[in-house]
Parts: C-alpha cells; sequence; structure tokens
C-alpha cells in the first residue's frame, strides 16, 4: 500500500500538507470514488490519518519521509520484485548469482539513499587520523560522494576520486557541485567487477561494498586494490561486520542477511576472518572500531611490504621526509 501510494506521487504531496480526496484525485490522475475508497484502506492500515475531509500521513511516516527516507522505500520496493523474495532466495540458494549492481531506473534513488546513509557514517571514519597526510583518496563504488565530500572538507589538502558506474556519476556530480569541491573531488567510469584500480592513489575506502560480494570476489577486488597502492598505504573498509558489536542481531543485520541470501553473496566473516583475508591481499589490519548506531564497522588496514611484481616506494609522510 505504501508503495502504491508512493508510485502515485501521494507520500509526497500528503508530506507537504493535508488534502481532501478530490485533490487527491486530480493530483494522482485516478478516479475520485476509487480514491476515497484508497485513501480509507490507508487509514484503517494506520499510513494516513483522517480529521474531517483531510487526509494526512501518519505521525511516524511523515517523519520518515521528511527525513529523506523514500528512496530506500523505492529500492527495497524494486528488490522485492526483482530478487528478495520466496523465488529470489531459492534461486541463489541453488547457485545464481544475481549481479550486485542496482536497476538503472533507481539509481537515483540509491544517490539519495547513499548520501542520507553517508551523514550518518561518514564523520566515524573521518576521525580517523591516517588522512591528515594522505593526498588522493580512491573511493571505489563510491556512489553518491558522500564521504569522499566531506573528508575532503574536513582536510584541506586531500583530492578524491570517486569511482563507478556512469549512471551514478551523473548523481554524483550534482552532489560534488553542490559541495563546491568540484575542483577537487574527480569521478571515473568504474566498474566494480573486473575493471582494475588505477595508479596514482595514497589511500583507498570501500564503504558497503564487499557485502555485495561472496569470498572470491572479495579476495579479487582486494587484490586490485593492493595492485594500486605502495607499502604502508591505508585501505578503509566500512559494511557489516559480525561480531563486531555486542548482543544478538539487529532488526537492520537480520534484514541485510536477508539481502545476502537473495543475491548470492552470503555473510561478510567475522573480524578475525576477515582480517585474514586482508592479510592474504597484502594488507594488515590495524583497528577495527564498531558504529552502533548503524550496526556496522570501520575496519583500517595497512598495505603491507612483499606484493610480487611491484617495487614499493616510501608513501605519506615517509616520501615527504625523504625529499627533505
Amino acid at each position: 500500500m505504501i508503495e502504491a501510494a508512493d508510485e502515485l506521487g501521494l507520500l509526497t504531496e500528503l508530506a507537504r500538507e493535508p488534502l481532501t480526496p478530490t485533490e487527491i484525485a486530480d493530483r494522482a490522475k485516478i478516479d475520485r470514488t476509487m480514491a476515497y475508497n484508497f485513501l480509507t484502506v490507508l487509514v484503517w492500515n494506520g499510513i494516513l490519518t483522517r480529521n474531517g475531509d483531510h487526509f494526512a500521513l501518519d505521525e511516524a511516516l511523515q517523519a520518515e519521509v521528511t527525513s529523506g527516507a523514500l528512496p530506500l522505500l523505492r529500492i527495497e520496493g524494486w528488490a522485492t520484485r526483482d530478487h528478495l523474495n520466496g523465488t529470489g532466495i531459492v534461486a541463489a540458494l541453488r547457485g545464481r548469482r544475481r549481479p550486485p549492481e542496482i536497476d538503472d531506473r533507481y539509481v537515483g534513488a540509491l544517490a539519495e539513499a547513499m548520501l542520507r546513509g553517508a551523514r550518518a557514517s561518514a564523520p566515524h571514519l573521518a576521525r580517523l587520523p591516517l588522512w591528515r597526510d594522505r593526498a588522493h583518496l580512491a573511493d571505489l563504488a563510491g556512489g553518491s560522494g558522500g564521504y569522499a565530500i566531506l573528508l575532503c572538507r574536513m582536510y584541506p589538502r586531500l583530492r578524491a576520486t570517486v569511482y563507478d558506474r556512469r549512471e551514478m556519476l551523473e548523481h554524483t556530480a550534482r552532489a560534488v557541485a553542490d559541495a563546491g569541491l568540484d575542483d577537487r573531488i574527480a569521478l571515473e567510469p568504474w566498474e566494480l567487477r573486473g575493471d582494475p584500480v588505477p595508479a596514482g592513489h595514497d589511500c583507498a575506502l570501500l564503504s558497503h561494498v564487499l557485502h555485495l560480494l561472496d569470498a572470491s570476489a572479495r579476495a579479487e577486488l582486494l587484490g586490485r586494490v593492493r595492485a594500486a597502492l605502495a607499502e604502508g598505504d591505508p585501505v578503509v573498509v566500512h559494511d557489516f561486520l559480525p561480531g563486531t558489536a555486542a548482543g544478538a542481531p539487529s532488526p537492520e543485520e537480520a534484514a541485510s542477511a536477508i539481502d545476502w541470501l537473495a543475491n548470492g553473496s552470503g555473510f561478510l566473516p567475522g573480524p578475525d576472518e576477515f582480517g585474514a583475508e586482508m592479510a592474504t591481499a597484502g594488507m594488515s589490519v590495524r583497528s577495527v572500531t564498531p558504529i552502533a548506531a548503524t550496526r556496522t564497522a570501520v575496519v583500517s588496514a595497512a598495505c603491507t611490504p612483499g606484493l610480487p611484481g611491484r617495487h614499493s616506494r616510501p608513501s605519506g609522510s615517509a616520501e615527504r621526509k625523504a625529499r627533505r
């Protein structure tokens, strides 16, 4: 019912002001009698409230809509129709591997949702002291650019390149322009599966990327990240990491687990197992910091020496000392 109301534009309209059935029917371009029946059912289900001739959003839903939850609603509606259902879970359990990229029609909604999520999580990443001597961040599958924007605001000497698919970067460009950071944040088309990570960076960020991948795909991506960086360069991972927060899984973690089943990626490992994956890829975990509000974790790692086929170079502050 909520999804239908959103598709008709009613959630946005009713978030602005209460409306009569006639006003709603005219704005949504639906039959007036059917509009009244639809509104009545929405009231019965606690989605709307009625005061005389006017209908309004329930207070809880009003707060969600005005705080920017509609993009998440649209993405979840698409996922339920596409793969986040019984048929999708059975197919994944039988070996189907669904591409992790969201349908092109919902990339805009995903960009909005990512910007909203970054506002909650990016400050935790930005507090890491490792950014202070970095010059160029590779924000891989960086989506809306929310993390790169905050990091560049906090660290004036830092530049960033956001790598993502072209459809997403159209939305990223607007967010970067609104932040006034066009001169410090570049955008480059990039495919999560297969494209190399370009050289020229001295740090990398993977936020909410690895949980989309199974173990072999994670290992392959981490290998590409390591190949682009030098010894000592930091790699920051922000994602779900079971076992870093005390207590049973939260409702958010339980819901995400269903997502992982339905796209065939499975669960991310716990801190010890993930540390082993990072070590195999040529990185050493330095710290794991839970974010209680989002039930996620920030993993800070550094590239270790000995990557075959590359010559190590000083990086960051060590490189600057060598030039003095």
